[in-house]
C-alpha cells in the first residue's frame, strides 16, 4: 500500500500521484510504480532521470532496497 514516506527525496506531484496509483489499483511493487511513473514524467537530463536511465533509485526510495546496498561509498550511484 501507498505512503508519501516511502518516496523520501523530492519528486514533482504527477510521479507520486501515478505510484500510488499503480500500487493502490493495480497492485504494482514500489520499485516497479516507481520506474513506471519516472519513465513517464521524469524531465531528461534531471538526476531523476538518471537514476531511471541506470535503474537505480535507491536515493528515492531506499525502503525497495535490501540495507547493505543503501551503503553508498562501497555501493556508488552511477550516475553521480
Amino acid at each position: 500500500m501507498y505512503s508519501d514516506e516511502l518516496i523520501v527525496k523530492e519528486v514533482s506531484g504527477q510521479i507520486r500521484k501515478e505510484t500510488k496509483e499503480n500500487m493502490d489499483v493495480y497492485r504494482m511493487s514500489l520499485g516497479d510504480s516507481f520506474e513506471k511513473a519516472c519513465r513517464k514524467y521524469a524531465e531528461k537530463g534531471t538526476e531523476l532521470y538518471k537514476a531511471w536511465y541506470y535503474n537505480d533509485f535507491r536515493e528515492y526510495i531506499p525502503s525497495a532496497y535490501i540495507g547493505k546496498y543503501l551503503d553508498f561509498e562501497s555501493y556508488p550511484l552511477p550516475y553521480k
